[in-house]
């Protein structure tokens, strides 16, 4: 009962800060925010209670673990067991499978896979958030890449966008 509290308060004050940073609180749709609440709680329950739902992440936790495996393997090929040894772990150890998954990620940009992946989850979120299409595809594009290689997704699209646009 403490957590479903917990959750409750956590959400009152979020959502107060929210509509106190908000710049024009007439415009705020309450639907979407409702709308939002239920999908994110229903997703939560699905992916830590419901079988298929661990299994979903499992399986992609583990396709990742394999991407960060072959990233290590790569890096040990290249610099020839430095890793091993503890020599340079932020280079080898962080550094190194950045590059490679930037690297696949401009595979992926190259082949128009990703964007057409990420554009159709966006399209779909911004049906449901009614936010822009560009908001959605930037918040999947972190979602799936992380924030520090978002950049890379739309890296083509920013120096078209208006001052104002270029805020949110």
């Amino acid at each position: 009962m403490t957590q479903f509290l917990h959750f409750l308060l956590a959400l009152v004050v979020i959502l107060a800060l929210a509509w106190l940073a908000s710049y024009d609180r007439k415009k705020i749709r309450i639907r979407y925010i409702i709308q939002l609440i239920i999908i994110e709680v229903a997703l939560a329950f699905f992916f830590l209670h419901a079988e298929s739902g661990l299994w979903l992440v499992k399986n992609i936790a583990s396709f990742f673990e394999s991407l960060l495996g072959f990233a290590a393997e790569g890096t040990n090929f290249v610099f020839g067991g430095m890793s091993e040894k503890g020599l340079a772990f932020i280079f080898l150890g962080v550094l190194c499978p950045i590059v490679f998954i930037s690297a696949l990620i401009g595979i992926l940009q190259h082949w128009r896979i990703l964007p057409i992946f990420i554009r159709l989850i966006g399209t779909l979120l911004s049906k449901v958030n009614g936010m822009g299409k560009l908001e959605s595809f930037n918040a999947v594009s972190s979602l799936i890449l992380g924030q520090s290689e978002n950049f890379i997704a739309y890296k083509g699209v920013l120096g078209d966008l208006s001052s104002r646009r270029l805020f949110t």
